[in-house]
């Protein structure tokens, strides 16, 4: 005689599986988010460094911070930036653009709703595969914006899926922005702008430029927190 479950035992078994469950699914899914949150870091950044490459070429110069980046102290501007802008643009197949959209800081502590200065440009150029791009030239520097899912896709947040670049020496190389100090409250209070203050990549820091420097760690892949991890495997909550 075949003997079955019985009820009792069936409900037992299952809710040992709902348990285990609801222990091990929010891990794996923030594991797959973290995951395609650097697959398409990856893919950003490598469609700016080709187009930065195709635009160099496509203007026929070999050193585009040398030529775009100087600026003209008598008409007080960089005469060839607008020349750049546009050719960069369409290369990078720019389809369409946004005024402003808001986005957190890297502790996720600091919402930005407005454009805070010349030197930390939106990504709010459109591109075909709906991530965005910023560009702008402050203080001889080309500056770079990525946002890897674009302006109506979340979290729309520094080190997640928004990422500074800069082009700054004679190399003529884009560079991932480096992490700078992280600032008090108190000294916060004595900056004339503080919303550009610093840029460190820090889980708690409620700063809002909190986040820009975390493309260096992306980057090299280090986690700016905790060292036996990987940058993409322990982002703050």
């Amino acid at each position: 005689m075949k003997r079955g479950f019985t009820l009792a035992e069936v409900l037992i078994t299952l809710s040992i599986i709902g348990i285990v469950a609801a222990m091990t699914l929010p891990a794996l899914v923030n594991k797959y988010q973290a995951k395609v949150l650097e697959t398409a870091f990856k893919k950003s950044y490598a469609n700016l460094q080709n187009a930065y490459i195709l635009t160099k070429s496509s203007l026929g110069v070999t050193n585009l911070k040398a030529t775009y980046a100087l600026y003209d102290k008598d008409a007080n501007k960089y005469p060839l930036a607008e020349e750049f802008f546009a050719e960069f643009k369409k290369n990078m197949k720019v389809i369409n653009s946004v005024k402003f959209y808001p986005f957190k800081n890297y502790s996720g502590k600091k919402t930005m709703t407005s454009n805070v200065g010349a030197d930390m440009p939106q990504a709010l150029n459109i591109l075909p595969d709906g991530s965005s791009i910023g560009v702008w030239i402050n203080a001889s520097v080309i500056h770079f914006f990525i946002d890897t899912n674009g302006p109506y896709r979340k979290p729309n947040r520094y080190g997640f899926d928004i990422f500074s670049f800069v082009v700054d020496d004679s190399s003529d190389k884009i560079k991932p922005r480096k992490p700078t100090r992280k600032y008090t409250e108190e000294e916060l209070e004595n900056e004339r702008w503080p919303e550009l203050a610093g840029y460190p990549c820090d889980k708690t820091s409620a700063q809002g430029a909190n986040g820009v420097g975390c493309s260096w760690y992306a980057i090299n892949n280090i986690n700016p927190d905790d060292e036996t991890k990987t940058y993409w495997d322990n982002l703050p909550k």
